[in-house]
């Protein structure tokens, strides 16, 4: 996935909504196999700790770049006059899911097992996705006031 924001000239509407598309759905099947994984660990599989740190890492390198590119590009799908609350509500949102993160990595490093590691990946996941549906259904949804998409 190319990762760059830094694109040659702005991108379209169009361009934005494909790309957050796709990435959102690369971020679901990591998230699968980390949940799949976390569910061995719970019950005491020691040999899928390093898979689900592989994973673990394979996911943060995908979803902080991708929370990077959506708070740059996505203000300008949204209402000219619900700009500033969207961006506000997703720098929020976006935060929490990279401080629950960084508590997942910690127990994992911490414990490497146990329901206090299963229960934050849970948390994680149901962030990740419901802030992904969000997206989805209130800004990649709606074609941007004002263009020809």
């Amino acid at each position: 996935m190319d990762t760059r924001s830094d694109t040659p000239g702005p991108a379209t509407p169009d361009e934005i909504r494909s790309r957050i598309r796709s990435e959102h759905a690369q971020i679901s099947a990591l998230l699968a196999r980390v949940e799949a994984l976390t569910e061995r660990v719970g019950d005491g599989d020691s040999k899928s700790v390093l898979a689900l740190r592989d994973e673990l890492q394979a996911l943060g390198e995908v979803l902080l770049a991708h929370l990077h590119y959506e708070e740059y590009q996505l203000p300008s799908l949204a209402d000219e006059d619900k700009v500033a609350e969207m961006v506000e509500g997703m720098r929020r949102e976006h935060q929490t899911q990279r401080d629950i993160f960084d508590a997942v990595i910690r127990d994992l490093d911490e414990t490497a097992v146990g329901s206090k590691l299963v229960t934050g990946v849970r948390e994680l996941s149901r962030a990740i996705r419901d802030d992904m549906e969000h997206e989805e259904r209130e800004l990649l949804s709606k074609p941007q006031v004002g263009t020809d998409v």
